[in-house]
């Protein structure tokens, strides 16, 4: 009786659901269909009329695409930003494989399309080398250089030079990557020559190792190894008995560079720091510190100034913990011009330059049988100001002042051919010939 009257009522119960649920879905289907024609469609992404849509890169044969983007800050898919796209000319201009980068912004309804138009160097390029000095005159022979050694993302250069000098060299460095990355430099270089300054026959091989790391887009810190080994003909000049000195350095390097160009900066600062500890237990023992700042000031057009200031200091003493063949000799060509080569002289240097420029042709790039160059061509008035000494009361005495006028030829791979006239020694000026900035040169002058 029980089971028959359970089975009962939940028959019963189940037909009142399925009545009350067919009852429950007529009341409601108006409501759903009003409710579906009326409820809003998912609104689609809008695309940004300042968003960059598309990055296409132009002209590249040698050079993978894909070593190109990682140096550009302007990305697909984020807002357009003339700083960005002025940022991404500059660290293409750092890779020293281009002699033409246009970044043309086409913008449009749904969005930015960049177009960066580039004309590579070749990858293996046979090059006059040229280096001009006071002290030995001109040498000249031929290098080759590759921008993309290869294919790996490296520079390599080697050069030979003959005359007034024997000269050999070989220098490998890393592309300019953006930060968070490793950077290095490798050099080498060999030098026959008679050292008119310290009057012996020098013979000499120089090794210098940087490695380092890219901080941040301005600020790059690392340490070096250096190796001198210098002969000499006569006594005196080196410390060591056998006339010939092995002289290995360690040390630390700090730049700063926030320069708008690599090629032709007209604004901004190239500044350097590094401290080294000489001898090591070998020959010499001596520390030398060097602070080198650069300014490159625009003032309008086609006008700008250029200062560099130079400071070296070693501690020891000349003969005995310091080498000969190590101290400095001012005046001339890649110091301070208007004076003779050997000036002034001492452990210690101290140089200044100011020099207004005006840019009678801005550079620009031609091609000739499928090779890419560029040229340019400045008017410069200077002044040269500096001291050489030991002692802190010769600081002073020796400090010395020159100027004058000039022309600066923009080349590429030589970087810079200089043509001065300097006054400072006397009323008759003097006749400088130089390549590269005089900044570079001074700095190269420490060994």
């Amino acid at each position: 009786m029980s089971l028959t009257i359970k089975n009962y009522n939940g028959i019963t119960l189940a037909r009142r659901y399925r009545k009350n649920l067919r009852f429950i879905s007529i009341l409601h289907f108006p409501i759903i269909i009003i409710f579906i024609i009326t409820a809003p469609a998912t609104a689609e992404p809008q695309s940004n009329p300042n968003d960059i849509k598309e990055i296409r890169i132009h002209g590249l044969h040698a050079v993978p695409e894909s070593k190109v983007r990682l140096q550009l800050k302007s990305l697909e898919g984020e807002s357009y930003s003339a700083a960005n796209v002025s940022e991404d000319r500059k660290r293409l201009d750092r890779m020293a494989l281009f002699s033409k980068i246009d970044i043309i912004a086409n913008h449009g309804k749904d969005g930015v399309t960049l177009d960066i138009e580039l004309k590579e160097t070749l990858p293996y390029l046979p090059y006059p080398a040229i280096s001009i000095t006071g002290e030995q005159g001109v040498t000249f022979g031929g290098g080759l250089k590759s921008t993309n050694f290869l294919g790996k993302g490296s520079n390599l250069a080697a050069a030979g030079r003959f005359g007034a000098a024997n000269e050999f060299e070989v220098n490998a460095s890393s592309w300019w990557r953006p930060q968070k990355s490793t950077w290095w430099i490798i050099d080498y270089s060999f030098r026959d020559t008679e050292n008119k300054l310290d009057d012996f026959q020098e013979s000499s091989h120089e090794f210098d190792l940087q490695l380092g790391r890219q901080v941040t887009e301005k600020l790059r810190i690392g340490g070096r190894f250096k190796f001198l080994s210098l002969s000499s003909d006569v006594p005196g000049i080196t410390l060591s008995a056998d006339y010939r000195d092995n002289i290995p350095g360690i040390g630390v390097i700090v730049e700063y560079d926030s320069r708008d160009s690599w090629t032709s900066p007209h604004k901004g600062w190239w500044n350097s720091f590094d401290a080294t500890a000489n001898g090591l237990g070998a020959d010499g023992k001596f520390w030398r510190f060097n602070v080198d700042l650069r300014r490159y000031q625009p003032i309008q057009g086609r006008h700008g100034l250029f200062f560099s200031s130079l400071l070296t200091m070693q501690t020891g003493t000349v003969g005995m913990e310091i080498p000969m063949h190590q101290d400095f000799h001012i005046g001339g060509t890649n110091s301070l011009r208007g004076w003779d080569i050997n000036a002034r002289r001492g452990k210690n240097q101290f140089l200044n330059t100011l020099e207004y420029r005006y840019e009678f042709m801005k550079p620009h790039d031609f091609s000739i049988k499928g090779m890419n160059f560029y040229v340019g061509l400045q008017l410069a008035l200077f002044g040269d100001a500096g001291s050489a000494w030991n002692t802190d009361d010769e600081f002073t005495r020796n400090f010395i002042g020159g100027g004058g006028f000039g022309i600066r030829l923009i080349l590429p791979y030589v970087n810079m051919v200089r043509f001065d006239f300097g006054f400072g020694q006397s009323a008759h000026p003097r006749e400088h010939i130089g390549v590269l900035e005089k900044a570079e040169y001074q700095r190269r002058r420490v060994r």
